[in-house]
């Protein structure tokens, strides 16, 4: 392949990818400022193993898998934790509507960030990026079984904190 179909699919990677990459890693890191350097590091990641990379049947699991880890590398790093801010939400109403849904965004968010570390990253990986049961269960390098049990362990602790 080409230097220039490798920077085309590259690019087309990222358009497609980019944002929920971005939400992603906003989630994880805590704030925007880690995210957007690790971000960095996932689109280095992503370009520099686009030639040897296996036949993708996910392109959007594997980006996301290369983000996850880049986060967890600059994690490693940092040793530091900040607090998960919520994504702007883009929705309109009225003034009420709209301060009645950053307040349960805030409680959301806010519950999102006590879980346990592996339960908040669990859930981030599955419910923000979208990935499947058996996508974060291989970015995160546990069995299907785990993730399972950790989505149901912050679904009943996010129940009983949002009620």
């Amino acid at each position: 392949m080409s230097n220039s179909a490798w920077q085309r699919e590259f690019l087309e990677l990222l358009d497609a990818h980019g944002a929920t990459l971005m939400a992603m890693l906003r989630r994880l890191c805590g704030n925007r400022q880690d995210a957007e350097d690790a971000f960095q590091d996932t689109a280095l990641r992503v370009w520099r193993n686009l030639p040897s990379r296996p036949s993708l049947r996910n392109p959007r699991a594997w980006v996301m898998t290369i983000g996850y880890r880049a986060f967890l590398d600059a994690r490693g790093r940092q040793k530091r934790h900040d607090s998960i801010q919520d994504p702007e939400d883009g929705r309109s109403g009225s003034p009420r509507q709209m301060a009645e849904r950053a307040e349960e965004a805030e409680r959301v968010q806010a519950a999102i960030v006590n879980l346990p570390e592996p339960i908040r990253e669990v859930v981030v990986l599955h419910y923000c990026a979208g990935l499947s049961i058996r996508q974060t269960a291989d970015a995160m390098n546990v069995a299907e079984g785990t993730v399972k049990s950790r989505l149901n362990s912050a679904i009943n602790a996010l129940r009983s904190v949002l009620q």
